[in-house]
């Protein structure tokens, strides 16, 4: 009984969770962010190929 008790007042397993839901939404936000950074990245990607490309 005194580990079930023990157990129930833990927090380490909310505190998981927790970093886990903000994983999640860290992780949605990147993924909803990503298609309108996709042009500006090209973009810069071939101005640094042009600027370094031997003439």
């Amino acid at each position: 009984m005194l580990h079930l008790r023990r157990f129930a007042r833990s927090e380490s397993g909310a505190t998981a969770v927790e970093y886990t839901l903000i994983g999640i939404v860290m992780a949605v936000a990147i993924l909803a962010i990503f298609p309108m950074l996709e042009e500006p990245l090209t973009n810069l990607a071939t101005d640094i190929a042009a600027a370094i490309k031997p003439d």
